[in-house]
């Protein structure tokens, strides 16, 4: 998928052993390029399929595996509570299977199998379009996916008031990780290190994977949704494994808006420059960014790019999934990544920013992926393009992210039909709506500009196809 994390899964035990071995003897340095090695080991092992995690022929058994429960999830609140306080060698043998389900280098390593099932089954476009689509959702990848995405983002606690994410918080708390980072199972508890850092550097490695594994499920549900009208049904038809009061999620459409609404009042930039547990030690050459970013910040936007992704290609030319997102409050917080505005209630004057960002800039493509889903959402909901049609700065945006600076221009003289594009219906439907009473004053002369060229547009390829008709009546006769 284009939107793929490019880095290399670089052990993250190698920064703990080079921030924490100039004082170290040689022998424990040794102790630590071994550790790393065993660590390596997992890894390769998860690429492969390994023991936990195979990828065998069978898709049906491949996408049963992707959507079961996580490892943590399998071990109940108790006996996670139990391994906090115990030692570090639990000598009852029935107590090994939950330290086991609890220890966090097994979660991460179960994470990126589940991950690396999902690139190699249904990671580009051509595994998940046609027939191998079609295959695909009978065999169950759309409900496993969206099974994944729940289970990231609420893990129901028994009590339908109490949710645990396992993906990082937007901004951390002192309650600690969403995950026990110091739980570690006999296979690597000989992985701990004594430095300071292990804690955060392992905590950090687990929030990137969960990132990792959240972004490769929505890039797969944004290609699986591309062009099957039917794949786009079952994601509205998903309902989570477990009824949760607190979630507010009652179908796939709603948890799709829900990673939008993740990162409801965060700017851009902020997104990219937010905190990590540990040392930044994999963002190479930031100095050289236009923006201030983490490592973790990239892998946060590249996320709420393919969230957006998935919201476009699963609102088009479907009308219920369209009115299912209206109703459930998606059309603000897009609507707000475009024009991001001041909320607060106190203030009568907000500072709009309408402007499309510049090309250097790296949330270019999450906004035109934000303003597509805003169109395909007006063409199928009338009630979407009403809402869009009462704003001005809106409508312009708009234009001006359907036909480019070209849409905005006036001199009908120097306008070529062959160069006119075909007028999206949802900005059609947008028009329309502020033409019918929407819009305070009417349409300006830039909307009335690209209603007046569809219809040239319109038009010419009438008079094209009526000439292409007598061509072929013409060459019949003769």
């Amino acid at each position: 998928m284009g939107d793929e994390d490019s880095d290399d899964e670089a052990d993250f035990l190698l920064v703990n052993w080079d921030l924490n071995g100039d004082a170290e003897s040689a022998g424990s340095q040794s102790e630590g390029e071994d550790a790393i090695i065993i660590f390596n080991n997992n890894v390769d092992s998860s690429k492969g399929g390994g023991e936990r995690c195979g990828t065998p022929k069978d898709i049906h058994s491949v996408v049963r595996r992707i959507g079961s429960p996580f490892l943590c999830q399998r071990t109940c609140n108790m006996e996670v509570n139990v391994l906090k306080h115990q030692s570090k060698i639990i000598p009852d043998e029935r107590s090994t299977e939950a330290r086991k389900n609890a220890c966090i280098m097994c979660n991460i390593i179960d994470m990126r199998q589940r991950m690396n099932a999902i690139k190699n089954h249904m990671g580009t476009m051509a595994q998940c379009r046609g027939s191998s689509g079609d295959a695909l959702r009978e065999a169950g990848s759309i409900c496993a996916l969206l099974t994944v995405l729940w289970r990231l983002v609420v893990q129901s606690n028994g009590d339908d008031s109490e949710t645990t994410a396992l993906l990082p918080q937007m901004a951390y708390s002192d309650d600690g990780a969403n995950f026990v980072s110091k739980i570690l199972c006999g296979n690597h508890l000989h992985l701990r290190n004594d430095g300071p850092s292990f804690d955060g550097i392992v905590a950090n490695e687990f929030d990137m994977t969960a990132l990792d594994l959240a972004t490769s499920c929505l890039g797969s549900l944004r290609d699986l949704s591309c062009g099957s009208a039917s794949n786009r049904a079952a994601v509205l038809a998903w309902t989570p494994p477990s009824s949760c009061k607190a979630a507010c999620i009652e179908n796939g459409v709603h948890l799709l808006s829900n990673y939008v609404k993740r990162y409801d009042q965060w700017k851009w930039e902020e997104i990219l420059a937010l905190e990590q547990r540990g040392p930044d030690t994999r963002n190479s050459g930031a100095a050289n960014e236009c923006v201030a970013s983490t490592h973790r910040g990239k892998k946060e936007l590249r996320l709420l790019t393919n969230a957006l992704g998935a919201i476009r290609n699963t609102s088009h030319s479907t009308p219920d999934v369209c009115q299912e997102m209206f109703d459930h409050g998606l059309v603000d917080p897009l609507v707000w990544r475009l024009m991001p505005r001041c909320l607060t209630k106190n203030r009568q004057s907000t500072t709009i920013v309408s402007s499309l960002p510049d090309v250097s800039l790296p949330w270019r493509e999450a906004c035109f992926r934000a303003a597509g889903s805003l169109i395909n959402l007006a063409e199928k909901c009338p009630d979407v393009a009403h809402q869009l049609g009462s704003d001005r700065e809106l409508i312009h945006l708009l234009i001006e992210t359907w036909g480019g600076a070209s849409a905005m221009a006036f001199d009908q003289a120097k306008t070529s039909a062959r160069a006119l594009p075909l007028l999206h219906l949802g900005l059609v439907a947008i028009l329309n709506a502020a033409a019918d009473g929407a819009l305070a004053e009417g349409l300006d002369e830039v909307m009335v500009h690209v209603l007046e060229n569809e219809k040239m547009r319109k038009r010419v390829a009438q008079r094209r196809e009526d000439e292409r008709k007598l061509g072929q009546i013409k060459h019949i006769i003769l």
